[in-house]
């Protein structure tokens, strides 16, 4: 036995030093060993900032990414990488909702931005070596596709790869480096070959991740969903996931920015900035091309276009025609998606006389009965950008023979101020990660949402179905049963979907 008290203080070091490293996790990808981190209770192993990318060269804007080639050696993995490119768009967004809660706005952190960004997070449990491959669940971020990051505090995987999943988040290009079409281009929708590129790298080394190849699943939120819809339109992208996730979007399924705009707006883009050829814009500066660009894109935004090549068809083209991706889908949206974007200035009335045909105004109006005017302008503002679209896309997946799922969010946290917040735009994401922030009240029923939503989502992942014995059932979607939704609340329960009728009648010829 090794007296401990004899030993000296340089020793006790050394040995410490020996069960740290042999505690730390390591992942090798071909040459290198990544040396990540554990959790405090020594459940859940990460590598953080691992490179899927070649890292830029000088010229690399608007230039398709290449594979990573690393050299032989050790790598530390134990630090997020800089976020894509960005102006304040998303730390303002959260800021808007952490006042709208009563915290702190000072309490988030702008993230560093880089153009070298192209880099994945992985959480998976520290047994993975001794289990059989686990379900893959590849995080898509949202933000408009002109802001947001991979490791965004609602995001970070940790719970949910408790769950027994292995859980990636990635980045991609973002705003003008990532959307933007130019004549002088081949190529475009740089953003979404981003995500070809991690969903490669991940299927090229998911034996050494721990996960299973032939089930990935795609998992994502607001803009981050509708670049997923795209995958399942994109034949480069077939055989790579199994199911989808897709919540709380749904507008880039109503319509699609054509090649003929997109290229026009890249051309805006370039005279804005004093250019007169793609070369002349990959030498200015990043500030320079994205403060032209919230000029240029005000109105159009950053959904990837129809290209021709790489997207031949809209995702429900794709879907309808039988050429989409055969994938599994779990989709859904919340109560209150647009309630804190309304502006003081706006009405329903207004809103029926601008954007929905005289002859049906009382007919919508028949569905929106009892609800105040800000609830009312509220739901219908989510129906058309998130509810309708979404419906349609589940109706349209399960015709084809999809498994298919459909969600409502409806919970809104406790207080006066949650309850003026609603249901909003992101408001099912701490459920799904776990990752309830400080500034959100959160009880006892929260937390009880919470364990179930991640049972769901990581059954589902694991073999297309989110139900199991002890979950309340979640009926499989279909457009003509009484009930074809699941609410997601402090109740959770079967429904006919709240939104159908305003749908039929928003969307009737």
């Amino acid at each position: 036995m090794v007296n401990v008290h004899a030993l000296s203080s340089v020793t006790l070091i050394f040995l410490a030093g020996i069960a740290c490293a042999a505690n730390t996790p390591r992942l090798t990808i071909g040459e290198v060993e990544y040396l990540g981190s554990q959790s405090d209770d020594g459940t859940v192993d990460s590598f953080l900032g691992v490179p899927f990318a070649a890292p830029p060269i000088e010229d690399l804007r608007w230039r398709a990414a290449q594979p990573y080639i690393a050299t032989a050696g050790q790598q530390h993995a134990t630090s997020f990488a800089p976020a894509c490119y960005q102006g304040d768009h998303i730390t303002r967004w959260y800021q808007g909702v952490i006042s709208g809660f009563g915290g702190d706005p000072v309490s988030i952190v702008a993230p560093e931005v880089s153009e070298d960004c192209l880099y994945l997070n992985i959480w998976r449990p520290s047994s993975v070596a001794q289990t059989t491959p686990l379900p893959i669940i590849i995080y898509v971020h949202g933000g408009s596709n002109r802001g947001g990051w991979s490791w965004e505090p609602n995001y970070l995987g940790e719970n949910l790869a408790r769950h027994q999943a292995v859980v990636i988040s990635v980045a991609y290009r973002l705003g003008p480096f990532g959307f933007m079409a130019h004549p002088q281009l081949e190529q475009n929708n740089f953003g979404l070959t981003d995500l070809l590129m991690a969903l490669n790298w991940v299927k090229w080394h998911s034996h050494q991740l721990g996960g299973d190849p032939d089930n990935v699943t795609l998992v994502g939120e607001s803009s981050g969903a509708s670049n997923i819809s795209y995958l399942t339109a994109m034949p480069r992208a077939a055989g790579l996931f199994k199911r989808v996730v897709h919540q709380s979007a749904g507008w880039a399924l109503r319509e699609s920015i054509s090649r003929d705009d997109a290229l026009a707006l890249g051309s805006a883009l370039e005279a804005a900035t004093g250019s007169t050829s793609i070369d002349d814009l990959r030498k200015l500066p990043a500030q320079a091309i994205d403060i032209a660009a919230k000029e240029v894109y005000a109105e159009a935004g950053f959904d990837p276009h129809i290209d021709g090549t790489l997207i031949p068809l809209s995702p429900l083209e794709a879907v309808i025609s039988k050429r989409a991706n055969n994938v599994d889908l779990l989709i859904g949206s919340n109560a209150d998606e647009w309630k804190m974007y309304l502006g003081a200035d706006e009405s329903s009335s207004k809103w029926l006389a601008q954007h929905v045909d005289s002859r049906r105004i009382d007919e919508v109006n028949s569905t929106l009965e009892g609800l105040d005017e800000i609830s009312k302008l509220d739901r219908l503002v989510t129906s058309v950008n998130y509810t309708c679209p979404s419906l349609k896309f589940a109706k349209e997946m399960a015709n084809s023979g999809s498994q298919t799922w459909v969600y409502f969010f409806s919970r809104r946290r406790e207080g006066d101020k949650a309850a003026e917040m609603g249901a909003y735009h992101g408001a099912e994401l701490p459920y799904v990660f776990n990752t309830h922030d400080e500034w959100l009240p959160t009880n006892y029923e929260d937390l009880a949402l919470t364990q179930s939503m991640m049972r769901y989502w990581v059954n589902f992942a694991r073999g297309g179905n989110p139900n199991s014995e002890d979950l309340i059932d979640w009926p499989a979607f279909n457009n003509n049963a009484d009930l074809n939704a699941l609410r997601l609340d402090t109740q959770i329960e079967a429904i006919a979907h709240p939104d159908t009728s305003l749908c039929e009648a928003l969307t009737a010829h």
